[in-house]
């Protein structure tokens, strides 16, 4: 991530309806939950819904809020004045009167472990399958059994994100070009077996828009977490 920068809350941009994560700032481990802004009133108070887990949140409580946005991940510290049941249930958090903001540079990448599908020709049931070890917004890093090309190779790949905002699973169909492959020894969990493991270096071309939405979620998410 790049340096972090204080904003005015008109600069979020944000929009009724956008996905925000949440969090206790008084637990050294504090769970993550996901909310939905429905409102609020400049310089006054905002408006969230009560996340899934009713008991995440009690009137008083001090709290983090974090949202993404294009490339940028903004934060603000918070505190709920009321836990509101009925005849609708939302939160009522006081208005924020800091906001940090931090880039998210293309190039960061993120422990992924996914599985991958390596297509080979138009008929989707010729693939092979591999991992995507880790992941940025621009490319991945592939290990596989066996080497799949060398560098300047095009490669057809498939593989599934969990898009947090819909509670979904999206399924990413794209080409890479590989720019390097590594070969490295790896083992069983165990131990007991060694095999050779070849890492591809790959850069993504073609994902659509939507999709990169989801791959920028997907890395910013991991990131929060690796930080919370």
């Amino acid at each position: 991530m790049t340096k972090k920068s204080s904003i005015d809350f008109e600069d979020m941009n944000l929009q009724v309806g956008v996905r925000l994560q949440i969090m206790s700032s008084q637990s050294a481990t504090p769970a993550v939950h996901y909310t939905t802004l429905i409102g609020f009133v400049p310089g006054e108070y905002l408006l969230l819904k009560i996340p899934q887990e009713s008991s995440a949140m009690s009137e008083g409580e001090n709290v983090i809020i974090r949202v993404f946005s294009g490339v940028s991940v903004f934060t603000f510290s918070s505190k709920v004045e009321s836990v509101v049941t009925a005849p609708r249930a939302f939160l009522l958090l006081a208005f924020p009167s800091s906001i940090q903001k931090v880039g998210l540079r293309k190039a960061v990448r993120v422990k992924a472990n996914l599985p991958v599908k390596i297509k080979n020709g138009p008929d989707p049931q010729n693939f092979k399958m591999a991992t995507l070890s880790d992941i940025s917004l621009s490319g991945a890093l592939v290990s596989t059994a066996r080497p799949l090309g060398t560098s300047g190779d095009l490669i057809d790949i498939e593989f599934t994100l969990r898009d947090q905002a819909s509670d979904r699973d999206v399924t990413i169909n794209t080409t890479a070009s590989i720019r390097s492959v590594q070969q490295s020894a790896g083992s069983t969990a165990d131990g007991a077996t060694f095999h050779t493991v070849y890492s591809h270096g790959i850069n993504f071309h073609d994902i659509q828009a939507a999709n990169q939405v989801i791959l920028q979620n997907f890395v910013y998410e991991t990131l929060l977490v690796h930080r919370t």
